[in-house]
């Protein structure tokens, strides 16, 4: 489980790397679990789609985060998946060193027949900023797709197009079709991946859904988005939505102070701690650890 200086290389001349197999098989099997739980029938459907039963496409009500089904998930692989060490790790190095938090982590499946799954070249700035993403790497996003199953030519490998084929300054419009802007299409690389892979990409590199060929194919992910922290202009979705869910107090007692960190919640130290604000945490989350916050302000 390692982007290595090959990947980062890779990203730093074309705008995304593609880590085959950063997922071991057991950390594969035990996140199609989880996934399991959030929209059963997938995983079997996925696996077996020439005999599994068909499940239903957004079959679950998900009224906030836009409808998809979000962190956090049921059980703990998906959520440690969303935070692994080395997501947050290459988002720093390609930030220089910035601050980030995690800004996006929903799940994505896809099957035959469910709907048409071809898009046009885009950049993901469009719903993940309010403002434009310069080329400047202290405002850099970075965004993670993980592939829970095979990738095939067939069952709608995402295409990625390097930064060397659309090298204006000014990148408006961010979506294009192949009649006004064939070279992206020409020039496209499809990524096909064996299951436990993941794609790395940024708000500057063109990107697209491809259509699912034939009757009988699935696909899991899951993306992942980290973005620098001071930039409150940058973001997708907004956690605190979900703070009332069971599995969000779940998680918020057993995670790491990075882990919490990485989703906006205030880090040891910050003035937000207070007598009344540390009471105020550690009743809403009793099973949360308030050692570190009290001792960085002196109240242990």
């Amino acid at each position: 489980m390692k982007i290595t200086a090959e990947h980062e290389a890779h990203y730093r001349e074309h705008g995304y790397a593609i880590v085959e197999r950063f997922c071991d098989p057991d950390v594969i099997k035990a996140a199609l679990a989880n996934f399991d739980e959030v929209v059963p029938g997938w995983v079997d459907f996925a696996a077996d789609p020439g005999s599994a039963p068909r499940p239903e496409y957004y079959g679950k009500p998900f009224p906030d985060q836009r409808g998809i089904p979000h962190f956090p998930y049921k059980g703990d692989v998906l959520n440690d998946l969303t935070f692994h060490p080395e997501l947050r790790r290459f988002a720093t190095l390609m930030g220089e060193g910035e601050e980030m938090y995690c800004e996006q982590s929903h799940l994505t499946y896809k099957a035959s027949g469910q709907a048409n799954f071809e898009q046009a070249h885009h950049l993901d700035y469009s719903n993940h900023t309010l403002a434009y993403p310069p080329n400047v790497p202290k405002y850099w996003q970075t965004a993670y797709l993980y592939y829970f199953t095979d990738v095939t030519l067939e069952s709608g490998p995402t295409a990625v197009c390097s930064w060397k084929h659309y090298p204006e300054r000014i990148l408006v419009p961010s979506h294009w079709t192949k009649e006004d802007r064939p070279e992206l299409y020409d020039n496209e690389v499809k990524v096909t991946v064996p299951a436990g892979s993941l794609l790395i990409y940024s708000m500057r590199t063109f990107h697209r859904g491809t259509a699912i060929l034939g009757e009988n194919h699935g696909r899991l992910g899951m993306f992942v988005t980290y973005a620098p922290k001071a930039c409150r202009w940058a973001g997708i979705v907004g956690w605190p939505v979900s703070a009332g869910k069971r599995e969000f107090r779940a998680w918020i007692e057993r995670a790491s102070v990075e882990e919490r960190t990485s989703i906006g919640f205030p880090e040891p130290g910050h003035d937000y701690w207070t007598d009344e604000t540390l009471d105020g945490v550690g009743g809403r989350f009793p099973g949360m650890d308030m050692g570190p916050y009290r001792e960085a302000v002196g109240k242990d």
